[in-house]
């Protein structure tokens, strides 16, 4: 007697053509479980922290300066969303570096940030700014899923809550070729007849788990609009072996599912669907075969390089901006502070002698190439203010006239020695003048903690900080400034992108 209508029992030997699993956390967006580096040659982690307790921000997020379609894509999502939490909380949002001085590791994207719980993520303050008083809260977070040859794929993570409750929690992943051909979602990746044929093993695949007598699918596809399909199958990925996973959503279901007890028992869980390789790519889009095949070739990621930070255009409402200024050199211990700035794609100012640029020329030029501003800081360091005015235009042009045979470009700014500038001095040059807003005294040799404080802990955006590049303590302790301002969430720029441009002449600047 053949079994009713609408009864299950398992069938022997029935093919599944996918494999559907609950979805246990296990599997990463990229398809596979192994860690993925979050860091790579050419990427560029970005911070903005701002710990205003009526209007809390928190987002890091990756950029590829090399690609300005990629860049301009993820900055446009991130700051769309601060836009619209300022809206909702009324709080014009302002740059600032509230961050708790972040360690390199967790500034950047964070590998399983995008799948950690929400709790945990508005928990902890390097992700979310505490909020005792229940105020809207905006998390971003990314994390780097996939990498090989010319594809990348990040996850970006856009968390919001209210009196410590979730309001919305959205990731999406982005994928690009590297130099710029294309960036697109996983929705992008599938055709709609391949949309349709994942709907119709996916739900046989369920079915056969469930015992149905008849495993496939009995309604048409075409009652399914693309656009419908693509919501149920947008979180795709592709394993290292080219395979592809789909995360299913929990509650996803079709009429002859609900009429499966087994069935229905399972759909309210969230599940993985895993296609093999030969069957996936036939359900692919010319983009989505493009990723399989990039990721699945297991070559070296390549990005294109990044160009110096101090060439960047910088909008300093957005960043939260400091300028740091190296005066004296260049010396002996100037090229370990540019390798420390370039290790961290970090800009600054040096203001410079001309008899040091005379001994030290190649310095220079390798300073200027790599994007940092020169800035005359006269001869040999005399008090301006106690020179006769020939004397004065002396210093400063015979410097100007140095540093533009070395790297092809005058100064447009320059630093009195001491910080002593009068209106005479001012009236002797067309060089404005620039002071600074935080005095490191770094040429007092204190001890490394202090000097870490001076330069890290009492900074403000917009901010002018001042050492000393022909120090030994400030050159080994560059790293570590470095650092703590970055984990604090600024971004380090010339003062030329701190201010907009040069200041007019005759004039002294204190403050961005």
């Amino acid at each position: 007697m053949p079994p009713a209508a609408g009864s299950w029992e398992p069938r022997q030997n029935e093919p599944a053509v996918v494999s559907v699993t609950v979805d246990d956390g296990a599997t990463t967006a990229s398809g596979t479980s192994p860690a993925v580096p979050q860091t790579a040659s050419g990427f560029d982690a970005r911070l903005l922290y701002n710990a205003d307790p009526a209007s809390p921000v928190a987002a890091r997020w990756g950029e590829i300066p090399g690609n300005a379609g990629f860049t301009e894509l993820l900055r446009g999502r991130v700051l769309a969303a601060v836009a619209d939490h300022a809206a909702a909380t009324a709080v014009p949002y302002a740059s600032a570096a509230d961050a708790p001085e972040l360690p390199p590791e967790t500034r950047r994207c964070v590998a399983g940030s995008t799948s950690r719980p929400a709790a945990d993520l508005l928990a902890d303050p390097a992700f979310t700014p505490p909020s005792d008083t229940g105020a809207p809260t905006l998390t971003i977070t990314c994390e780097i899923v996939a990498g090989a040859g010319t594809v990348i794929a990040q996850a970006l993570r856009i968390l919001t809550s209210a009196a410590g409750q979730v309001t919305s929690d959205e990731t999406t992943v982005y994928f690009a070729e590297t130099s710029g051909a294309f960036t697109v979602t996983s929705e992008a990746f599938l055709s709609v007849d391949g949309l349709r044929q994942l709907l119709r093993d996916t739900l046989q695949s369920l079915k056969i788990e469930a015992g149905a007598m008849r495993p496939e699918m009995v309604q048409s596809t075409d009652d399914f609009a693309p656009d419908q399909l693509r919501d149920l199958f947008s979180h795709l990925a592709f394993g290292a072996d080219g395979s592809l996973t789909v995360r299913v959503a929990a509650g996803f279901t079709v009429p002859e599912l609900d009429a499966l007890a087994a069935a229905r028992a399972e759909i309210g869980r969230p599940h993985v669907v895993t296609v093999p390789a030969a069957l996936a790519t036939p359900l692919l889009s010319e983009q989505g075969r493009q990723v399989q095949a990039a990721l699945a070739s297991g070559a070296p990621l390549s990005l294109p390089a990044a160009g110096p930070r101090g060439d960047e255009t910088v909008d300093c409402t957005v960043f939260a901006c400091v300028a740091v200024t190296f005066d004296d050199g260049p010396g002996q211990y100037t090229g370990a502070v540019l390798d420390a700035l370039a290790e961290r794609r970090a800009a600054a100012t040096f203001f410079v002698q001309g008899y040091r640029v005379e001994q030290n020329r190649g310095t220079l030029v390798r300073a200027d190439a790599e994007g940092h501003q020169i800035g005359n800081h006269t001869w040999n360091h005399p008090d301006l203010t106690k020179l006769p005015d020939e004397e004065v235009k002396s210093q400063l042009e015979r410097t100007s006239v140095l540093i533009k045979a070395t790297i092809g470009t005058s100064p447009t700014t320059f630093r009195p020695p001491y910080g002593a500038v009068d209106h005479r001095v001012l009236g002797d040059t067309a060089l404005p003048a620039i002071l600074w807003t935080v005095d490191t005294l770094d040429w007092q040799l204190p001890d490394d903690d202090v000097l870490l404080g001076r330069a890290v802990t009492g900074v403000d955006p917009g901010d002018i900080v001042l050492l000393h590049d022909v120090h030994e303590n400030t050159a080994r302790m560059t790293p570590a400034i470095i650092d703590g301002l970055l984990g604090r969430g600024f971004t380090l720029v010339t003062l030329e992108q701190l201010l907009g441009g040069s200041p007019g002449p005759h004039t002294t600047t204190r403050a961005g």
